[in-house]
């Protein structure tokens, strides 16, 4: 049976102060009046004249003074047993309370292109430095209603022409015609004129990406070649890297398969076609610590090149909120 109110306001009455216990709680650890008294930021005068008050209230003495400091009295001994239990419970239940209201989430959609060949090289720096912030990337929905709180932030792939996001374009992304060297030498050469009729012609989807390439270079595809078309443009790169066909490379995706010989730029003819990597958010995101970190690290690490002018609800902010200091 639950105590009534009137009982409840009885019990709590007859608790000793908070203060009072974790004084006694202290001593107890010590049994050594200086040292509880440095810990406290007490004199030894105000410390025992709190442990006085609780034995009063108590009615038993706590302590007994020997040569060799404080000793517990029965009294003593029983009640520092449950201090020290109950205090470690309630900072254990402190600090899990403090963690879970310290950290925050950040929840990224992300064209799955993207983060496969460019942000899984590179997002443990990211959590390294931010440790505060629990990240998700979802690499199936880069195109996630962000209004609708679908998810905080997103790098989708596109003109970056959507409404009711900010969009940043994170670096122009022209198409250019790849090799793996293994299959260049193979064929004897890496210029794509040479090895026309001889290699299997790797595709994305239904893009047009060959044919637009190829009337902006000039130069005349067979009629009958060899196509594979992937549904994900990352499995079309690692193709080309294993050698089974030429590919049409976005820079960003082939940009380190090139820095690192695992891929061979073809022709110096570029298609641009408009498409780039954007960082979108909603305007009532912008000044979320989240969301300012991953920006402030995305230019950091070179993958954001912020505008001369900036976006008009970044030029309103000052230095230390546009690039992302966390609030």
């Amino acid at each position: 049976m639950m105590p009534s109110g009137q009982e409840r306001s009885e019990l709590l009455v007859q608790v000793p102060s908070l203060r009072s216990l974790h004084i006694f709680e202290v001593a107890a650890r010590h049994l050594n009046l200086v040292r509880a008294a440095e810990e406290l930021g007490l004199t030894q005068g105000a410390l025992s004249r709190q442990i006085k008050s609780l034995e009063q209230f108590i009615g038993a003495p706590l302590f007994f003074r020997t040569p060799r400091g404080l000793q517990f009295t029965e009294a003593g001994d029983a009640l520092a047993v449950h201090c020290q239990r109950a205090f470690a419970e309630l900072q254990s239940g402190l600090l899990a309370v403090t963690n879970v209201r310290s950290r925050q989430t950040l929840l990224v959609a992300m064209a799955r292109s993207y983060g496969s060949r460019v942000l899984s090289k590179m997002i443990g720096e990211f959590a390294l430095a931010h440790p505060w912030i629990d990240l998700t990337i979802d690499g199936h929905r880069h195109l996630a209603d962000l209004t609708k709180g679908e998810a905080d932030i997103a790098i989708r792939v596109g003109d970056g022409k959507w409404q009711d996001v900010i969009a940043e374009k994170l670096a122009d992304e022209p198409l250019f015609p790849v090799i793996a060297p293994k299959l260049a030498e193979e064929l004897g050469s890496s210029r794509f004129e040479d090895v026309l009729g001889r290699v299997a012609f790797l595709h994305f989807s239904e893009k047009t990406y060959w044919e637009d390439w190829a009337n902006v270079a000039n130069v005349v595809l067979p009629q009958r070649r060899p196509n594979i078309r992937f549904s994900e443009s990352a499995m079309m790169i690692e193709a080309a890297e294993a050698g089974q066909g030429i590919a049409m490379g976005r820079n960003s995706l082939v940009e380190e398969a090139l820095a690192k010989g695992q891929l061979i730029k073809m022709s110096d003819v570029q298609l641009n076609d408009g498409i780039a990597y954007f960082l979108c958010y909603t305007q009532s995101k912008a000044r979320r610590a989240t969301v300012k970190a991953l920006r402030k690290w995305l230019v950091q690490s070179g993958l954001l090149h912020v505008a001369e002018v900036p976006h008009p609800i970044f030029a309103s902010l000052s230095d230390n909120e546009q690039f992302g200091a966390q609030s």
